[in-house]
């Protein structure tokens, strides 16, 4: 019998904390937090590597077993193996599924947390912009290309 269950008991596991730190983050964002943020981004990462771990480990059981090809291991293949093997699989079947779905559901939330990061990020540059004393209206262009902003002497960090 393949020990591939614990794998994705397991993976099951670390996404559920990975959708709870997603909604945890978001929360952070909308606090303007920036110490809960730096120490979620911490524990996304320590979660992302032990998840990298556990598919590696997957993929080498599955390789170990023959189900998948040493030189181009797909997923594809392993999920046509499964569909194939009996009801003593149905948990592994089950278990994956579960993790596809939160899968899902963390990119999606990842990408809504990433849209409101570039949000704020705009809105600081902004504001930096501001205090600073430029404008988008007052920007010139260099010998190369680029554009930068004209200083101006009346700035709020002057007054």
């Amino acid at each position: 019998m393949l020990p591939i269950a614990p794998v994705f008991l397991r993976s099951k596991e670390i996404l559920q904390q990975l959708s709870s730190l997603l909604d945890s983050e978001r929360v952070a964002f909308g606090e303007l937090n920036s110490e809960a943020i730096v120490s979620i981004a911490a524990e996304k990462s320590a979660l992302l590597d032990e998840m990298n771990l556990l598919n590696e480990r997957r993929v080498n059981l599955l390789i170990k077993f023959n189900i998948i090809d040493r030189k181009k291991p797909l997923e594809e293949d392993f999920k046509t193996w499964l569909l194939e093997q009996d009801s003593s699989m149905d948990e592994t079947r089950q278990l994956m599924e579960e993790c596809e779905t939160l899968l899902t559901l963390c990119k999606t939330k990842n990408q809504s947390n990433a849209r409101i990061l570039t949000t704020l990020q705009k809105r600081n540059k902004h504001l930096f912009e501001l205090l600073q004393g430029h404008n988008d209206k007052s920007k010139v262009y260099t010998s190369r290309g680029a554009t930068r902003p004209i200083s101006s002497k009346h700035t709020l960090g002057r007054a």
